[in-house]
């Protein structure tokens, strides 16, 4: 959370394992490391002027097997995510919550939720 408020895109990296893969909030959103560096590095230097996480919780477990195959820490976070934009719209406010399994410090799955649409109306935007 420190390094997006910052925009710290080397710890970003630095917290991310090599195999990393991160999912969501769509079901067929998916990401790498490589691609979720770059979408940080494009979104900090094009749209955002600022990420503030607030009213945040976050849990965590060890989880030594299940249906994820992968023993690990797994740590469950919920915050309210307040975005401006660049170009003077917003500020947007969300509820985000994302899940994340970490092995030797790193972060090598996550899956995180938002609600996309109410994002776009505080934009602006409606259903037709």
């Amino acid at each position: 959370m420190h390094a997006v408020e910052s925009n710290n895109i080397s710890v970003m990296d630095s917290l991310l394992a090599d195999d990393y893969k991160g999912f969501g909030p769509s079901i067929n959103d998916s990401t790498t490391k490589k691609e979720a560096l770059a979408n940080w590095k494009y979104n900090s230097e094009n749209l955002y002027k600022s990420i503030v996480y607030s009213e945040y919780q976050n849990i965590s477990l060890h989880v030594g097997e299940g249906q994820m195959a992968k023993s690990g820490y797994w740590v469950s976070d919920w915050a309210k995510v307040t975005i401006h934009f660049k170009d003077g719209t917003g500020p947007v406010n969300t509820w985000v919550n994302a899940v994340y399994r970490i092995n030797n410090g790193k972060i090598e799955y996550s899956r995180t939720f938002y609600n996309e649409l109410d994002i776009l109306e505080q934009l602006g935007y409606g259903l037709q």
